[in-house]
């Protein structure tokens, strides 16, 4: 059975507490050469992350990239 896809905002809600979460932005911001902030406004859904930045997260997470950022009309 293939588990349902999650958003960006879903698997970072998954995670444990603050430590992990602290660290997973932080390695998100890494991969993606963008600041701490920016991985938080794509959490927020405040800013959305240009198509060759969500391929990188996908990459990173061992996701597909699609749903990773729903928009706001879906």
């Amino acid at each position: 059975m293939i588990a349902e896809a999650k958003t960006f905002k879903e698997i970072y809600d998954g995670l444990d507490h603050i430590p992990p979460k602290t660290k997973w932005i932080k390695r998100i911001a890494e991969v993606t050469m963008r600041s701490e902030n920016a991985v938080r406004m794509w959490l927020n859904g405040r800013q959305t992350p240009e198509p060759l930045v969500q391929n990188i997260i996908a990459k990173e997470l061992g996701v597909p990239v699609e749903g990773l950022f729903p928009s706001k009309n879906d």
